[in-house]
Order: structure tokens, then C-alpha cells, then sequence
């Protein structure tokens, strides 16, 4: 099943991002699960996925973890280590959620995005102005999104889309410019 999207709309709709949120495994993490004798879990993070939500903070767009599990601390620790201050965990009710978000910061739906790879994405995806699935998605996800990254979850597509929505918006150069004068901490 292909899924050809319209770029041009997609950069369009990305021009209005204001939040921007997502899952963590199976989109931060690939959909591997690492567990040693003791039942101790580990995930691995892509470490440009971590360029891609400090690139975003830096150009005014808040990110938000909405993580659905509650088995483990990786993902806030994550959060952590990027100085974001919004992860959720356990989060039942994405839709619900991003409305709390919506009212905190006085946005409209089509001022919020997220990345998605999973069912439990797609009633949140449909009221949202810039839905995206990573390249692994579900197809049932990926015929909702208006952008799919060509990296699949947890291998770049978070890096993938920060740079897809600052040439969109024409901060790309000058982003680039300026973490290659001063490094980005």
C-alpha cells in the first residue's frame, strides 16, 4: 500500500506548529525491548532525535512527551536530560491531554502536531493540524498523517522532521548557522 502525501501541505500546516508531541517507544525508540535476567527493561534513543526536540524548544515550538507506559523511567529520564519540562507517563487519553495542553498555551488544533506510530495515536492525529508518522507506522496511522519520515522510529525521523519544519519555515540556515558557531548544549 503506498502512501503519497502532498509535501507542499504538509510544509503548510507545519508552518503553524506551536506544540509538538510524541510517544516515546516506537517513535524515540525503535520497537526493540531489551530486558536483562533481574527483568530490568532498555531502550535505545537515536542521539540526533535529541537535536530534533532541542532544535524545536529553540525555535519557539514546545515539545511534550506523551508517553503511554508507566513500566520505566528511560523516558522521563530522556526528558530530563533534554531540560524539557512537559512528559507525561501513562497517559490513557492522548486526545484528552492535548486538549489540557491546547488551553494552557491558547493554541488551536491547527497549531499542534505530533509523531505517531501506533493505534493509540490516531484519535488524537484526527484534531490535530500536522499529524506525522514515522516510516514504521501502521498503515492505519500512516493514512491519517499529512508527512511520514522516511526513518523509522527510534532511528531519526524526530531529526528527520525538526529539519522538514524549519526549512518549511525558512529557519534552517540560520538554525544551522548559529549551532555551528556556538555548539548546541
Amino acid at each position: 500500500m503506498a502512501f503519497e502525501k502532498d509535501v507542499e501541505k504538509a510544509k503548510e500546516k507545519s508552518r503553524k506548529l506551536k506544540l509538538f508531541c510524541h510517544d516515546i517507544h516506537g517513535v524515540l525508540t525503535t520497537n526493540t525491548i531489551f530486558c536483562d535476567q533481574e527483568g530490568n527493561r532498555r531502550y535505545g534513543f537515536w542521539h540526533m532525535d535529541g537535536f530534533g526536540d532541542l532544535s524545536f524548544v529553540a525555535n519557539d515550538i514546545k515539545i511534550a512527551f506523551l508517553d503511554t507506559t508507566s513500566v520505566d523511567g528511560e523516558g522521563l529520564f530522556r526528558a530530563k536530560e533534554l531540560k524539557l519540562d512537559k512528559f507525561y507517563h501513562a497517559v490513557t487519553n492522548k486526545t484528552e491531554k492535548i486538549e489540557e495542553l491546547k488551553k494552557e498555551y491558547g493554541i488551536a488544533d491547527e497549531e499542534v502536531g505530533m509523531l505517531c506510530s501506533d493505534l493509540s495515536d490516531i484519535p488524537a492525529m484526527k484534531k490535530m493540524g500536522f499529524p506525522v508518522a514515522v516510516a514504521d507506522a501502521l498503515p492505519e496511522v500512516k493514512e491519517i498523517a499529512c508527512y511520514i519520515t522516511n526513518a523509522p522510529g527510534g532511528r531519526g525521523a524526530m531529526r528527520e522532521l525538526c529539519e522538514f519544519v524549519l526549512r518549511a519555515r525558512g529557519n534552517w540556515d540560520t538554525w544551522v548557522d548559529k549551532v555551528t558557531k556556538m555548539g548546541y548544549k
